[in-house]
């Protein structure tokens, strides 16, 4: 059993209700859609090796052939995991997790011996894969792609069923929304209904997307405010949170 990653590192959580959370990112290879503001192109290229940080928080790194087995990654998420009670939990992030679920139901409950929680950040739509895995997930960021800023068509019936085994699971879930300077009132909307539908106290989270590689406009803060406005009338629990790992310069 044996996965294409693309790095693994100690960092603080940027995104979602649990930003500001010291965290070990597993990061993944391999995507199966492709965002216009994806900030993260290595998870749409093969690549011979993957980087893996040598002490939590260094920034010094050490490369490994991919793929990487399943103990190989144990290994060396432990290794930053030291001394232990440091780290919230292991962001299972790409690309997209959910591509390599044999892995991540391997590594759950070896994750969870250490004390370290399993945060699946996901495209949401991949619900076969997600029904594997649930067993060794404690908390879900769940993203619902929007044609404005992702640049291909929802998928509003795959995210829903996906939301929902996740809530009646019991797990803690959010959904995120990257939103940008085209993201319409009806369009949000619509992604909004898909979290109403299965419980309007979720949180949610809008995002405004973050300019990369000349790509992705933000909302100007009088449109964002309206979107939240549109949100908060059906979904009281929705924060605008941007991503504050870029604010901070930190991976």
């Amino acid at each position: 059993m044996a996965s294409d990653l693309i790095e693994i590192f100690s960092a603080i959580q940027g995104e979602g209700p649990i930003v500001g959370r010291r965290q070990i990112f597993l990061r993944f290879g391999h995507c199966d859609v492709a965002c216009d503001y994806c900030d993260t192109p290595l998870c749409h290229v093969e690549l011979a090796c993957f980087r893996a940080e040598t002490h939590p928080g260094s920034r010094e790194f050490e490369s490994f052939k991919n793929p990487a087995s399943k103990d190989q990654i144990a290994q060396l998420v432990s290794r930053l995991d030291s001394p232990p009670g440091r780290h919230h939990s292991v962001s299972l992030t790409g690309g997209e997790p959910l591509l390599h679920a044999d892995t991540i139901l391997a590594l759950g409950p070896v994750f969870r011996e250490r004390g370290l929680r399993c945060y699946l950040e996901t495209n949401g739509h991949l619900v076969d894969e997600l029904k594997r895995v649930l067993a060794v997930i404690d908390i879900i960021g769940m993203d619902i792609k929007i044609a404005s800023t992702a640049g291909f068509p929802p998928r509003h019936e795959e995210n829903r069923a996906f939301l929902a085994l996740s809530h009646a699971a019991g797990r803690e879930v959010f959904v995120k929304i990257v939103v940008g300077e085209k993201t319409t009132r009806d369009e949000l909307e619509a992604a909004l209904a898909v979290v109403h539908d299965v419980d309007p106290e979720l949180t949610v989270v809008l995002q405004p997307v973050t300019p990369f590689g000349g790509r992705g406009v933000p909302p100007t803060p009088a449109a964002l405010l309206e979107l939240q406005d549109a949100a908060l009338a059906s979904l009281p629990n929705t924060l605008v949170i941007p991503q504050t790992h870029k604010m901070i310069k930190q991976k």
